[in-house]
């Protein structure tokens, strides 16, 4: 390499090349699968103004994904403190490639939606808008990393730039009436001021990180930490190792769950008391909130990393070598799991029973379309469901496989599409139901057989035990027998959908089998 910078780009390219490729594709999944969908709806017109929520809801999410791929290929700007080169062009060449992958990646999905789809939607404002996102969330990570000002910081900095990107689409409280057509002079100001403050405050942020100097501290966390986790008085602080690692893993990242419901709640509350007040629109919202737990299982992901920092999924000596068996660092690891998940429903939970309480003595709740699709299925559903997903990504994430994850991720995405392409192009309108039962079953056939797979493999390999099974098995045969009588009460149900949700129930305890055998994979490596 003939530069320092030409050696960062090349790396980034290098490490991120089948890390980018699988989150471009995974960006896509939704929108190609959504809009399919749609095109092939009766009367389906691409200027609607309903399209315009679709389209400015794909956009973000789109951007949101590939923007987290982009920093991962690049890494933490720290690792390369000691290379000799300035603050200001260390920043200016860790900035660069990823705004500029961002946005050639933003260009070239949206052209491909115009095409696929005969849509008209803008293609330079939302890959410049996202060009500058990428660098404005770089600067606030980069100069708020690990400290308590982080959160306040990305919810400032994120707010602030969303509601830009949203004025150019109509009022910027309302629902936007018109795409965003030509980026204007006006538009080219604002983006590249909000370009120069990203950069001017990463230089700030990592000059100050690079001569270890930490942000100013109002001690709000440790007094915090005093009053939740105060030391011991007398005596050894733990009687066991396993206790010791579940105070070690709680505490790195027990809480971010808790945490992030913590931020969503207060942040649509604030929304809710400057802009509505009406408490129909607040109790819609918490049942939003209550889907958005499961969606909120992706953290598993984070939640299980065993590596020596917060980027490396393969285990490190360090913790390999701790005095704790497979079983039990597995077992310590779904505790703090299911603590945190707890925890972030019951932060959830009780508010939006108190709401629906006042709601139900004034007789005025709302019909809500999940609701009645759900019954009373839809509250113990949040639980599960937020479980279910947390700890079957954590498990995924304890193998220790990077590669693993993004041919996981490629191949359902190649399976998502090519079912889509099927379904819509080559299977009769009539087959079509029985089409989406027969898959729904299949898949549900495959997630049960897994799970069993994998509680004979962790029995045959002493990593879990038989209580462990009866207990798997308890739990099962109790939702089997709660869907059965569900859909004995209601018989207009089809009996394909209480099927699916028997096998998809076994997902609710593979954990118990999957972690042990993850963690023995990625340990023994």
């Amino acid at each position: 390499m003939r530069s320092i910078p030409v050696t960062m780009t090349w790396e980034m390219l290098t490490r991120g090349r089948w890390s980018l490729l699988a989150f471009a594709l995974a960006a896509n999944a939704l929108p190609v699968l959504l809009l399919t969908a749609l095109r092939h709806e009766p009367g389906f017109d691409p200027d609607d103004p309903s399209i315009l929520v679709i389209q400015l809801t794909l956009i973000q999410i789109q951007m949101f994904i590939f923007g987290c791929a982009a920093f991962d290929a690049q890494g933490q700007p720290a690792r390369l403190y000691a290379m000799p080169i300035r603050t200001s062009s260390l920043v200016a060449w860790q900035m660069l490639p990823s705004m500029v992958l961002v946005a050639l990646e933003s260009l070239a999905s949206t052209a491909c939606w115009n095409a696929a789809f005969d849509l008209n939607w803008p293609l330079w404002g939302p890959a410049l808008f996202a060009a500058v996102g990428v660098a404005a969330i770089q600067a606030v990570l980069w100069s708020a990393e690990k400290s308590a000002w982080l959160p306040l910081a990305v919810g400032i900095v994120g707010a602030i730039l969303g509601l830009w990107f949203k004025s150019r689409y109509g009022p910027m409280f309302s629902l936007p009436t018109h795409p965003w057509v030509a980026v204007t002079t006006t538009d080219v100001f604002a983006l590249l001021t909000f370009a120069g403050l990203s950069y001017y405050g990463a230089v700030v942020g990592v000059a100050r990180r690079r001569c270890g100097e930490p942000l100013p501290s109002l001690g709000m966390i440790a007094w915090i930490e005093r009053v939740c986790d105060p030391p011991p008085e007398v005596g050894a602080p733990f009687t066991t190792p396993e206790q010791a690692h579940f105070w070690f893993e709680w505490r790195r990242k027990g809480r971010v769950m808790p945490a992030t419901v913590v931020f969503g709640m207060v942040i649509g509350l604030g929304i809710w008391v400057l802009f509505n007040r009406e408490l129909l629109d607040l109790f819609e919202g918490f049942v939003a909130g209550g889907a958005m737990l499961t969606l909120m299982g992706f953290l598993g992901f984070a939640l299980a990393i065993v590596g020596p920092n917060d980027q490396t999924f393969e285990m490190g000596h360090f913790l390999a070598t701790r005095p704790l068996t497979n079983t039990e660092m597995s077992r310590t690891l779904l505790k703090v799991l299911a603590k945190s998940v707890l925890i972030a429903w019951t932060i959830w939970a009780v508010p939006f029973v108190i709401l629906t309480a006042v709601l139900f003595a004034k007789g005025v709740i709302p019909p809500v379309e999940i609701l009645n699709d759900w019954g009373w299925w839809y509250f113990p559903m949040t639980l599960l469901g937020c479980w279910t997903v947390v700890s079957v990504f954590a498990s995924i994430a304890m193998t220790g496989r990077s590669a693993l994850l993004a041919q996981l991720i490629l191949g359902l995405f190649a399976l998502m599409v090519g079912l889509g392409l099927f379904y819509n192009y080559a299977l009769p309108v009539s087959a079509q139901r029985n089409f989406d039962h027969g898959v729904g079953v299949a898949a549900g056939m495959v997630l049960a057989l897994g799970t069993v797979w994998a509680f004979v493999s962790a029995r045959r390999r002493a990593l879990i035990g038989l209580p462990t099974v009866y207990a798997a098995f308890s739990v099962w045969t109790m939702l089997s027998g709660l869907i059965a009588l569900d859909w004995m009460l209601h018989p207009a149900r089809s009996l394909l959908l209480g099927v699916f949700g028997v096998l998809l129930a076994t997902l609710v305890v593979a954990p118990l089998a999957t972690a042990p055998l993850a963690l023995a994979w990625n340990r023994n490596r």
